[in-house]
């Protein structure tokens, strides 16, 4: 037997395992990351190749989950553009094995806990191929395991679908989402036969299953396009896990060799290019813990003093009895992003176990939320950060006092993570105290427009509100009409749920362009408006030639964004002081410091004394409204909406230097090139102490201005 001695064990090598373990190693502690699979990934994996989604997938702008995931999704969007997913496979553990301080151990799977006290001492794991045993003492566990099988061996109570389970209970059988395998297309330049195996199920079996539910296969679906080859549901997902994975396989065998050999699909050229032979599992155990997220909180956005990640995906419920039922194959009720409390990771009674990905404790309603892979990436990383706070303060989750749960949250923040309206208020920050200048600000102006957007169908323009509240913009009538809007508030937009209806707006337009004003009702003080017009036929909305960072329009049932020529009254939207007031993204405002279109564009902190620093941390904009997912086919259906990045995000600086002012000038203390990622830190050769500080944007990925949401300056912050 080999023993391992750390501080936290993380057990499970998904999205959430791999993200908790990154960030525990990040603060300081030595972990363990327990992985059951040959590679790391989880779902996400070239094993199962479900693709990653979250908030921006389902229509809320300005919310794609960064942090620690949105670290790995960007190293993947900068080395793997196509979406390989074996190449995702290597993303995470390129980082997993070069991040000091963090052990893996793949192939090992944890059959035995102990426990004593409530109080976790070991997990032991048995590694295949290697015949070893490894058991890991830990002062601090992490369940990401999906099925919450830790928790489960310790004792934790634990709800399968809407019954509360504890130790030893046989589960009843109950209604859950159930599993699927996917498979990918591939066509040849000459024709494939297809001899399906004994076991797959017969023609007249699948068209009976497709008849259901409005089912529609063809020969080009592929990926993810196969996530309603859906199974299991009304079996046990964990006890019956390998009979439901056979049965998908003959179900998915049977369905390509309907699309091959029945004679109703363009599909000689076509052939299976790989198919799962592992199902990715939605639902099993969600544990019992100190508060259970509702539906009420994910449809009203309920604040919480302990909120340490977000969620921002359907509300996605899917038929038990999947490709069988004579249902939909889904019901997805979108929602604005919410806020998830850390009283979601722990249960009270078990001090050192904590929990991340699928199996947090939520009510079922909640959970068809916050069990896709983003934010399950979250909620690892906020694990982490919980665990890191529990050893540093000697304390049990449910011990720590507000003010130290406080300084988990701006832990948090300090590492990327988006949470609604918690400002950075980090005294070690020195950025905070400094006077801000730089070398210009954007200003939008009235150029003529670079196209149009028809507004036919209907559309939107969403504007954080101005100091002055009110805006120009340009339409174009085939002939005269009444344009009619209506206006929507909310902190953050989404194409799907515009926020609180906030009164009507309508313009008699002439043919030809119209410039027109909008303007912003009351209730938008503060926070966005969403401007969401009526169909309008042989009308269309005028798009810009830049960017106006924060200010997109586009269509409800669309996921691609525009820009469109709008022009607001009197703000301070780009302002290089937005630099340090503490929010680094899009919340209510774009909370960024935009440069006019200029060479090497610059921002300068001046300080009335010198300050001694060595940590610069910028917070760049990656576009975040625009998804990264894992991995992708060629080919997606239109029902995903989704929009694919087509190289790095043109806004993200590339090549960045930081000086500092001396007796005779400016001299470069920290300098990177070819950056790729939203969080850049960078660090001097030992201290310098200096009054003056400027960023120096050399070089962007294609923008000819500066993007920058926040800058923190420390001294040893690690």
């Amino acid at each position: 037997m080999k023993e391992l001695y750390t501080d936290l064990a993380v057990v499970g090598g998904g999205p959430a395992g791999v993200c908790a373990a990154l960030e525990a190693a990040r603060l300081g502690l030595e972990a363990v990351l327990i992985q059951n699979r040959p590679v790391l990934g989880g779902n996400s994996s070239s094993e199962i190749r479900v693709w990653t989604r979250g908030a921006v997938g389902a229509g809320n702008l300005f919310s794609e989950e960064m942090g620690v995931l949105g670290a790995l999704k960007m190293r993947n969007l900068y080395s793997n553009p196509d979406g390989n997913p074996l190449f995702w496979d290597d993303v995470l553990l390129d980082a997993v094995t070069s991040q000091p301080g963090l052990t893996l151990l793949l192939n090992t799977d944890v059959i035995q806990v102990e426990v004593q006290d409530r109080r976790l001492l070991w997990v032991q794991g048995s590694q295949q191929a290697s015949e070893r045993t490894w058991r890991v003492h830990a002062k601090m566990f992490i369940d990401a395991t999906g099925d919450g099988s830790v928790g489960a061996k310790a004792g934790v109570p634990y709800w399968i679908g809407e019954h509360l389970f504890r130790k030893d209970a046989a589960p009843e059988p109950t209604a859950l989402l159930g599993s699927s395998i996917l498979y990918y297309v591939k066509k040849e330049d000459h024709p494939v036969t297809f001899v399906p195996p004994s076991y797959a199920y017969g023609l007249e079996e699948v068209e009976a299953l497709l008849g259901r539910g409005g089912r529609i296969v063809s020969e080009t679906q592929s990926g993810s396009d196969c996530w309603w080859f859906e199974y299991g549901g009304l079996r046990n997902t964990i006890a019956d896990a390998q009979d439901i994975a056979f049965e998908l396989r003959r179900i998915v065998m049977g369905i390509w060799n309907h699309i091959k050999n029945s004679g109703h699909f363009d599909a000689a050229c076509y052939t299976l290019e790989w198919v799962g032979s592992l199902p990715g599992k939605r639902e099993s155990r969600r544990m019992d813990t100190a508060y259970l997220l509702s539906q009420e909180d994910v449809l009203r956005h309920t604040e919480f003093d302990d909120g340490g990640f977000y969620g921002g995906w359907y509300m996605d419920f899917h038929p038990a009895e999947g490709i069988g039922s004579d249902e939909d194959n889904c019901t997805q009720i979108p929602v604005n992003v919410y806020a998830v409390p850390l009283r979601c990771l722990y249960h009270a009674d078990f001090p050192n176990l904590l929990f991340a990905g699928r199996n947090i404790g939520t009510r079922r309603e909640a959970f068809v939320s916050t069990r896709v892979m983003n934010t399950c990436g979250l909620s690892g990383q906020a694990a982490a950060a919980l665990a890191w706070g529990c050893l540093r303060w000697q304390k049990s989750p449910a011990g720590l006092a507000p003010g130290e749960v406080e300084n988990i949250r701006q832990t948090l923040l300090r590492e990327d993570m988006f949470l609604p309206g918690l400002l950075n208020r980090d005294p070690e920050d020195l950025a905070r105290n400094a006077a801000v200048t730089a070398s210009s600000f954007y200003l939008p102006d009235g150029e003529a427009p670079s196209g149009w957007f028809p507004l036919e169908q209907g559309g939107f323009i969403a504007s954080p509100c101005p100091d002055e509240p009110q805006a120009r913009f340009l339409v174009r009538a085939d002939t005269p009409c009444e344009l009619r809007a209506t206006w929507h508030c909310c902190p953050l937009p989404s194409r799907l749920c515009p926020g609180q209806p906030a009164g009507g707006q309508s313009w008699k337009l002439t043919a030809g362009e119209n410039w027109l004003e909008a303007r912003f009702p009351s209730q938008a003080q503060g926070q966005y408006g969403m401007l969401v017009f009526d169909p309008a036929p042989g009308v269309s909305l005028g798009l810009a030639k830049r960017r106006s960072p924060g200010i997109l329009c586009g269509r409800a049932d669309a996921p691609e964004y525009l820009d469109p020529l709008f022009l607001p009254g009197k703000n301070s939207f780009y302002a290089p002081e937005n630099v340090i007031d503490g929010c680094s993204r899009v919340w209510r405002k774009p909370h960024l410091w935009c440069s006019a279109p200029e060479a090497e564009p610059w921002l300068e902190l001046r300080w009335d004394a010198p300050r001694t620093f060595d940590t610069i941390l910028l917070y760049l904009d990656p576009e975040l409204s625009m998804e990264i997912p894992s991995s992708r086919t060629d080919h997606w259906e239109d029902h995903h909406k989704f929009a694919a990045r087509r190289g790095m995000p043109p806004q993200l600086m590339r090549d960045v230097s930081v000086q500092t002012l001396g007796a005779d000038g400016w001299h470069t203390v920290a300098r990177c090139t070819g950056n790729w990622r939203r969080l850049l830190e960078l660090h001097t050769d030992g201290a310098v102490t200096a009054a003056a500080l400027r960023l120096v944007c050399e070089k962007t990925w294609g923008d000819e201005r500066a993007h920058l949401f926040e800058v923190r300056v420390y001294r040893q912050h690690r």
